[in-house]
Formats: C-alpha cells, structure tokens, sequence
C-alpha cells in the first residue's frame, strides 16, 4: 500500500473553488492613460481591488472545519480514522444537506495512511442513490459487489469502483445503512493502486463505539423509553390510544411483520407513516420507517411492496436480504427540488442493484395512478 500519492480527493473540489474565487484578482489592470492624473489612477486601482476582494470575501467556503466529536453529533453511526492513520482534519458543509427533508450535513474526514491520502465522508438521511463522493471521473472497473467486515454485524453490503488513466488510479467504496439510512464513501487516489484492497480499510473504520443499543428509534421506543421487545405482542402492549398496529407480509421476509404507527385516521383506519418492525436475526427489531403524505397519501400494500410517498414522489418499500427496510423505487418528479426533473432509481430484486429511471411525465403520472388503486394498510386501532 506504500505507494506515491498523486491527487488528493476531496480537496480538488475545494481548490477549483479557490481559484475561481480568486480568478479575477489575476485579470491584468487596465492600461494607465499617459496623461492621467497618479492620483486619480492610483484612487481607480485601489477601488478595483477593493471591489475585487468584497466579491471574493463573498463566496465563502461551505466546508467548515469541526472536531470529531462535532461530526459524531452529527451522524449517529459515523465511522473513526483507521489504526495507525494519521487525521488531517474533520470538516462539515451545511449547504448539502436539507433539514426539512431530513438530510443532514455532509460529514468528511481526512487522513493519511501508508503514504496515500484519503477522504472519507458519510451523510445521514441521503438516499441510497445519491453521490456524496463528488469523484468526477470515468469507471475504468465496477460497481463490483462486496461485503464489509464489521459493518452491520458483518453483513454490510458495499460497492467498490476503480479508475485508471493517464494519471493514475481513483479507487472508491460506497455503502449504505439502511437500519439508520446512512450514506458512506472512501476514496484515494494514486500513480498505482494496483493490488490495493479499499475495502480492508473501510472494514477498520467501523467504530464499535458507535453502536448504540438504547437509543429510541422511533416514536413508539421513545414514548415509552423500551429499545428492545421480546415479542410483537410487547410492541403493540407501547401504543396508546388513537395508534394503530398492523401485520403486513412484504418482500424480504418469510413470515408477517409488524407495522405500528402513531395516528389512525378513523374515515378508512388509514395511516401516512408506519414504523415497520421484524426478525431479522431472530430477536424483534425495529426495520425502518415508511412515510406518505397525510390521508392523501396513505401508505398502502400489494403484493408484498409497500407504496408510499408525496403527490411528487413515488417512493415503494420491502426488505433487504438482511431483513431491512430498503427502497424498491424511488422516484422524484423535481418540483419540490425546484429542478423540475425527473430523477430516482427502481430495483427489480431487493438488492443493492438499482436502475436510474429514464421515463417523464407520462410514464410518472401512469406509476401515480397505478398507485391509487393499490389497497391501503388497514390499522388496528388502540382504544
């Protein structure tokens, strides 16, 4: 792994930022007149690079620097530097991250590790489909599967990618925590990567210290301050009057889980959010949640997928293969994004596979309609 470091990813978006901030204080000053006044052109001059710095003081830096224990505030199961590496800094930016949609910031750590340097970073509340890397290359190799050691009690699934040019290698790991709904990637670029295992040091950077055990994971933990359940009759025992309880069979897993949620709307015993809970290891654990928007948009069932989402979302549910919730489609029509483009992937198996979606309105307004006609999840509600 001791090779010549080349690139430094991360920073190279930081530095194109830097220069284009900078690239008019470069531009060459106006030719002075002959017979201008010193004065008066030594007042211009002064002016014009007066000017120039109050515009470039203007376009601040997004990143800020933080202290590990900032980012950990920030991300609830954020990775640590690996052994024997040496950190280069913790940084967050803001302006990536949406809190009305639940996106936090865009955390990123950079270290050093056997001459080569590295940039990690990790967003809490991104999509499974979004970049958070910015590693504006060409895939020479991949996505190739992989599963990450530590991670998710060692069934952590991660897809590593590899580019090689005229300049050297970029080699990249991603991989997303759906029990949470965290997005992580780690990058380096170098002369020669050849040989090089990315994934034996995204495996030393899960942090055990991280793992929480007791902390509520929804509305039902939290309101009666129990984490752990012995049984789906011990959930349903929390709920209180106007919650509701459903079983509901979804892609992923063998036999019935269990939906709870913390309003029943009593026209058609209908709900918008449901915390889905499950035994993916054999004890009960809460698998994630699933929102739709209001008695509009109920969340609703066939056929084993769960369908939720907005009158500009079409977003649909089942498990992984570890028994977690995970996206099956997640489609965006852009209005709220104030894009107006469509964007989102769809999954034909409860893999990490996905396919970006290609279709427009029509094949959109058609997935919508599809969707009114799928039959709700009717709760049972706590008198």
């Amino acid at each position: 792994m001791k090779k010549k470091i080349v690139a430094l990813l991360g920073v190279c978006v930081l530095a194109a930022a830097s220069l284009t901030a900078c690239g008019k204080a470069d531009e060459a000053v106006p030719a002075v007149e002959e017979n201008a006044p010193v004065e008066e052109t030594t007042e211009e001059v002064a002016d014009t690079a007066d000017e120039e710095e109050e515009e470039s003081v203007g376009m601040a830096n997004p990143w800020v620097d933080i202290t590990e224990e900032e980012a950990n505030e920030l991300c609830l199961r954020l990775f640590k530097a690996p052994e024997g590496a040496t950190v280069q800094g913790w940084m967050k930016c803001e302006d990536l991250g949406d809190p009305d949609k639940g996106i936090g910031p865009m955390i990123q750590l950079s270290f050093a590790l056997d001459d080569m340097n590295f940039t990690a970073r990790a967003q809490q509340g991104a999509a499974e489909d979004t970049d958070i890397a910015g590693n504006f290359v060409e895939w020479t190799v991949g996505p190739e599967d992989c599963t990450l050691a530590n991670w998710g009690g060692g069934n952590m699934a991660g897809k590593m990618y590899r580019s090689i040019n005229d300049t050297g290698y970029v080699d990249m790991i991603t991989w997303y925590d759906v029990e949470i709904g965290i997005s992580y990637s780690l990058s380096v670029a170098a002369k020669d990567l050849d040989g090089f295992d990315i994934q034996a040091v995204a495996e030393q950077m899960f942090a055990g210290e991280n793992e929480f055990d007791d902390m509520p994971a929804d509305f039902l933990q939290e309101q009666s301050g129990i984490t752990k359940f012995g049984s789906y009759d011990d959930v349903i025992a929390q709920l209180k009057s106007g919650q509701g309880y459903a079983y509901i069979k979804v892609i992923g897993s063998d036999e019935e889980i269990l939906a709870v949620t913390d309003l029943v709307f009593e026209y058609d015993h209908s709900a918008c959010e449901a915390s889905l809970y499950g035994k993916p290891e054999g004890e009960v654990k809460q698998l994630g949640l699933v929102t739709g928007n209001g008695s509009s948009n109920p969340l609703r069932l066939e056929d084993g997928i769960i369908y939720a989402g907005t009158n500009h979302t079409y977003e649909t549910y089942f498990l992984s293969e570890d028994g977690y919730m995970m996206y099956k489609d997640s489609i965006d029509d852009g209005v709220n994004l104030g894009t107006n483009e469509f964007s989102g992937f769809t999954r034909e198996k409860n893999t990490f596979d996905t396919n970006d979606y290609t279709g427009g309105q029509e094949e959109f307004d058609k997935l919508m309609a599809e969707r009114e006609n799928k039959p709700i999840i009717e709760f049972t509600v706590i008198e």
